[in-house]
């Protein structure tokens, strides 16, 4: 019987020694990542990222890469990484406001007109508390920004006005959306997918979308005659990690990438900046850059602060600290601006 219980002790101990990942075993892990579209600008952080976790890893970690989105579209990815269809991929809190309501703050329109600055702010932010706890609510983790683009508008007919908003066909998300509401004008909430037919054929006129970068690589200067490349507002696209499959890494593999994370903020702005800049100067040949009167900007910004209320007052009719997020938002911005 002792002979029994004996043995029956060392399977369980060999059971635990088998479930717990160690560094004899690193060599094993593979991490599933899924891009909801084909590589381009999009995932230009993440596969620089991936291959540095690779390489700084010596190899112990592997990815296994899929691109196109056959898991899954853009507003798919928070629930398929809680889920575990995929380890890890890109998502924007725009496109799931009902889960990230919080995180959605670095969204609104006219916050900032310094990317970097706005992406590291947003880096800290999604690392707060109540921000965090938004992650941890679906079963992530958070990792850094990936995408971090500029939200411009292009239209079929020049837009020098709010008077021309008004007379056209908006499709806006976001800070866009937001201060549109405020000026009321009617907005169309199309998604990403399904633009470009409905900007073909006129179901919308113009589009204030990810650009130049992704209006170049999603051939909407081939769409649109006109083009306004002033931002509205950052797009926010975070990366994270299934919770559990993060949690299952040894530890010294999660102190690479938490450290590789940091590096990366930097790192993404300034590999869209090359495609931004590539794009920008193919869109303008696609394009006429037409702007909006000063004084009708003018007017638009008055508007600014209103919308920040209205998403404000929005979160804390639900409970939530949105005032708190939002004053935090300001000051990160303010810390990391000049």
């Amino acid at each position: 019987m002792k002979f029994i219980k004996t043995l029956c002790a060392g399977a369980l101990v060999a059971a635990a020694t088998l479930s717990t990942p160690t560094l004899s075993m690193a060599e094993e892990i593979n991490l599933k990542y899924h891009a909801f579209t084909g590589k381009g600008p999009s995932n230009l952080a993440t596969r620089w990222w991936m291959d540095e976790v690779e390489k700084r890893t010596e190899g112990k970690v592997k990815f296994t890469r899929i691109f196109g989105g056959p898991l899954g579209k853009l507003s798919g990815q928070p629930e398929n990484i809680k889920v575990g269809a995929f380890d890890l991929g890109e998502f924007s809190p725009v496109y799931n406001p009902g889960l990230f309501p919080l995180a959605n703050v670095t969204s609104l329109p006219f916050m900032s007109d310094d990317a970097l600055a706005h992406a590291r702010a947003g880096h800290a932010l999604f690392q707060s508390p109540e921000v965090e706890a938004e992650f941890t609510a679906m079963n992530q983790k958070y990792l850094f920004p990936g995408l971090w683009t500029s939200i411009q508008l292009l239209s079929h007919d020049p837009i020098r006005s709010l008077e021309d908003l008004k007379e056209a066909k908006i499709r806006a998300h976001g800070g866009a959306a937001e201060i549109l509401k405020q000026l009321d004008i009617t907005v169309y909430g199309i998604p990403w997918g399904e633009l470009p037919a409905a900007a073909e054929r006129k179901v919308v006129t113009a589009a204030i979308i990810g650009s130049p970068a992704d209006a170049y690589a999603f051939g909407f200067g081939e769409i649109f005659s006109y083009w306004d490349d002033e931002d509205w507002f950052f797009f926010p696209m975070p990366v994270t990690i299934n919770l559990d499959s993060w949690n299952a890494l040894p530890d010294d593999v999660k102190a690479i990438i938490e450290e590789l994370n940091e590096e990366t903020v930097l790192e993404a702005r300034k590999l869209l900046e090359v495609a931004e800049k590539e794009s920008h100067a193919k869109l303008s040949e696609q394009t006429e850059i037409v702007k909006l009167d000063a004084a009708e900007k003018a007017k638009m910004l008055d508007v600014r602060n209103a919308a920040w209320k209205s998403w404000v007052d929005a979160r804390e009719a639900d409970g939530l600290a949105g005032q708190t997020v939002l004053d935090n938002f300001l000051k990160l911005l303010e810390q990391n601006e000049g």
